[in-house]
């Protein structure tokens, strides 16, 4: 299967054994095949899309694994704002006038109902959390 990320994949020396499989650590270890030799890829795993979880599993381990090898690959988890973080960046929001919140006079931040559902369509991602402030 082509993918719109193989490209990027293919630079990092993530190659699956098979293709059409899923990646193991043992093949992300063996990157001597990568088209990268200097230079940064960002790539970012949201659990947002409709992708296989073992897929995605897969792939953060056999990150893991080229990062601990000799390899320049750094893997960083960014997690999910908490229940405190979505409330303080509510209000934040509140202040700065940020979509409904800037003329609703705290209705929404001091709803805990209200607080609670956006940080469920929100999935407690920043940009997510923006955007569900800004539909009315």
């Amino acid at each position: 299967k082509i993918s719109i990320l193989k490209p990027f994949m293919d630079a990092m020396g993530l190659y699956p054994a098979i293709a059409g499989n899923d990646i193991s650590p043992d093949d992300a270890v063996d990157s001597s095949r990568a088209m990268m030799k200097w230079g940064s890829v960002v790539a970012a795993v949201s659990e947002s899309k409709a992708v296989r979880r073992t897929f995605t599993k897969s792939l953060m381990e056999s990150a893991n694994a080229l990062a601990e090898s000799d390899n320049p690959v750094n893997v960083v988890e960014v997690r999910r704002f908490s229940n405190v973080e979505v409330q303080h960046i509510l209000y934040n929001f509140e202040i700065t006038g940020i979509g409904r919140l800037r003329f609703d006079r705290g209705n929404t931040t001091l709803n805990p109902e209200e607080v609670e559902y956006l940080r469920m369509v929100s999935g407690g991602t920043g940009q997510h959390l923006m955007d569900a402030c800004m539909i009315p």
